[in-house]
């Protein structure tokens, strides 16, 4: 993040690139060394992403992008598709000591069209064979303020300071479960709950051909666990250097939210919540012609996903988000 984009473009970019992680990818064994993700494909992430600014008028850049997510837990893989779009606005130019200043504005957001696990999930009183949620969405709206200090004229120094909203929401719930021996289909309009008998069942005497019943009554608030609000915070540095075709970047992100009523749920029964995390990138860009650069970055994570895809944070997965994460991406800018 910085205040002067045109000291890598002066009139607009474009990217594209893969972003990955597999075991292959796990140079430093983040994963193996985690009891929650060794042995398996829990943190498999594979999905591309197209960026692009635009230099609209002095010190005013328009920007977007959109990116295609498949992330993977220990026995299902989901398809996130992501976007975003943001306006800055540099206010004070640098002159001397005095850093350039940037106000950015910004709105993005993740969607699935469903989500579906078919690992047992285990709430109070019940255990969900299966569960499906449609329509999953995330939506935030961000405001940055950005200073750029130019060191030397092949070195520059950015800090900034974020705020932002988080909104989830979803369109549909269900899942299955069992009860006296026999198997059930669920569907959730609130809190209330409809069940209806999957044949056959073998269970003698009586069978329940179908129910209704509240998960109010169970201790579950299935609207505040999944589809939560809240806010946060950010706070980061990042430096850039520039020798020849040879642009190197590095930069430290931390990242606290605050969410309402989920991670109080999280805390009730006696289950951390994450709230924070640390982010560390490195990157090098190598400029192949005038106009085109290839890049490769690497960035690691404290905590999984925590403040990338709020979607996937609710009360059923949020023991996940503990985990440590890496990340590599590579691909092509083209610079105008």
């Amino acid at each position: 993040m910085t205040a002067m984009p045109e000291r890598m473009a002066p009139f607009g970019v474009v990217e594209i690139g893969i972003d990955r992680m597999n075991e292959g990818l796990d140079l430093f064994k983040i994963r193996e060394n985690d009891p929650l993700t060794a042995g398996t494909k829990a943190g498999d992430y594979q999905g591309h992403h197209l960026n692009a600014a635009w230099h609209a008028r002095e010190g005013l850049w328009i920007s977007g992008g959109l990116w295609d997510r498949h992330v993977s837990d220990a026995a299902d893989t989901y398809l996130y598709t992501s976007w975003q779009v943001a306006g800055q606005y540099r206010f004070i130019d640098a002159q001397g000591s005095r850093p350039a200043m940037a106000l950015r504005l910004s709105a993005w957001g993740n969607r699935a069209a469903v989500t579906e696990s078919s690992t047992p999930v285990n709430v109070p009183g019940a255990i969900l064979s299966t569960v499906k949620v449609t329509e999953p969405t995330d939506q935030q709206l961000q405001a940055d303020l950005i200073a750029t200090w130019i060191v030397t004229p092949s070195w520059d120094v950015s800090g900034f300071v974020s705020v932002g909203s988080n909104r989830l929401s979803y369109g549909g719930l269900s899942a299955t479960t069992s009860r006296n021996g026999c198997n059930y289909q669920l569907r959730f309009s609130g809190n209330d709950i409809y069940g209806i008998l999957i044949p056959p069942c073998a269970t003698k005497g009586g069978i329940i051909q179908q129910f209704f019943d509240s998960s109010g009554d169970y201790g579950v608030d299935v609207a505040k666990e999944i589809a939560w609000s809240g806010t946060f915070m950010q706070l980061g540095f990042n430096g850039v250097w520039r020798s020849g075709p040879w642009t190197l970047q590095s930069a430290y992100l931390f990242h606290a939210a605050q969410r309402e009523a989920v991670d109080a749920i999280l805390a009730s029964r006696g289950k951390n919540s994450h709230t924070q995390n640390h982010s560390i990138s490195l990157e090098s860009d190598y400029r192949l012609l005038t106009n085109l650069s290839v890049f490769a970055r690497a960035q690691y994570s404290s905590s999984l996903l925590v403040n990338d895809l709020p979607v996937t944070y609710n009360s059923s997965t949020a023991a996940r988000f503990g985990s440590k994460y890496s990340l590599f991406s590579m691909g092509l800018r083209a610079l105008f």
